[in-house]
């Protein structure tokens, strides 16, 4: 990290932002008028076009470095008006193969942050929705889900079981932090948001691949499964207004759409009607862990922030399949 000496207010970090997330917030930031700096480890394959499209970000500066090494966080500046936390998104392929570096990653990047930071530091954890999979399907849970829910985590064995208790375990060291005045931390549990430059190995943007490339038959799995989608850039506005809320201090946030659920297979419709295109629809088995429901209540965002969803499925549905189409084209 280099340059001369910043304002407070025109400095942010985002910790392990070289995905799909931390690129759309990193961008929302500049014109916010912040100075970002993104550290994240810089390996992972599947981001190398997130990596250079940061890097090609006027006002981003990228930076290499481990979030479980304790090296990176003792060479990491203060003096941050923001900081996000963001661990990876949840890839069922990446999480079945190794579960191990998922929950590794999420707990010891939230110790080390929590050893790091200044009492005043403003901090931002993303969690996820999927730490009520278990309870969803045990019937514990109900949905549409309110953060008040139990967070049932099944067998440990389980690769996404214990995806999901890692990220329990990151939320109580930081939340219980903030409570005792050590940071000011909020938790943000993201539900199926979706949008441009989203790895392919997730929902939508494998559909929006297949119909680009006309795959006939078109597979869906798990098409009566139900999800309430979220933009991303409506994801990015809850998160910035929740890091200027006060009482959203020591507090775990639901982020996401609460419009109507729709079933995968209505959505796979849905970008075919986008595409053009008219092939045979063939159901799949859902992937191993899949809850058959999963939507957000966001009464206590609204409480928080007044924040209220503004991009309609349909539309970013558009949105997201002219980006690949332009993408895979070019």
């Amino acid at each position: 990290m280099n340059g001369g000496p910043v304002s407070l207010k025109a400095r942010a970090l985002i910790l392990g932002g070289a995905d799909f997330f931390g690129l759309h917030l990193a961008r929302r930031l500049v014109t916010e008028g912040y100075h970002v700096v993104v550290v994240d480890i810089l390996t992972r394959g599947r981001d190398r076009a997130e990596v250079a499209a940061l890097g090609a970000t006027p006002g981003v500066e990228l930076v290499g470095g481990d979030l479980t090494d304790p090296a990176t966080w003792a060479a990491l500046p203060r003096g941050w008006a923001q900081i996000y936390l963001l661990p990876p998104a949840p890839l069922p392929k990446s999480v079945e193969s190794d579960p191990v570096r998922a929950v590794r990653g999420h707990a010891l990047a939230a110790l080390h942050l929590l050893d790091w930071a200044a009492p005043g530091d403003k901090v931002f954890f993303a969690s996820s929705g999927e730490v009520y999979a278990d309870g969803v399907e045990d019937g514990v849970v109900q949905v549409p889900t309110e953060e008040a829910e139990p967070a049932v985590v099944g067998d440990l064995a389980e690769p996404r079981s214990a995806y999901a208790a890692s990220r329990l375990f990151a939320e109580a060291a930081l939340v219980h932090a903030a409570r005792a005045g050590r940071s000011r931390v909020v938790v943000g549990r993201f539900y199926d948001v979706y949008g441009p430059r989203m790895a392919a190995d997730h929902l939508i943007p494998q559909m929006c691949l297949r119909a680009v490339r006309g795959d006939d038959p078109f597979l869906v799995k798990g098409p009566h499964r139900k999800r309430a989608f979220c933009y991303v850039d409506d994801a990015v506005e809850a998160t910035l207004r929740l890091m200027e809320a006060p009482a959203a201090v020591g507090e775990i946030v639901h982020i996401g759409n609460d419009d109507a659920q729709k079933a995968i297979g209505e959505v796979a419709r849905m970008v075919l009607r986008i595409a053009g295109v008219e092939p045979r629809v063939v159901a799949e088995p859902a992937p191993p862990g899949s809850p058959a429901r999963r939507a957000p209540d966001l009464t206590k965002l609204r409480r928080l922030t007044g924040f209220e969803p503004s991009v309609e499925l349909g539309d970013g549905l558009r949105r997201t399949f002219y980006w690949y189409r332009r993408t895979w084209a070019s």
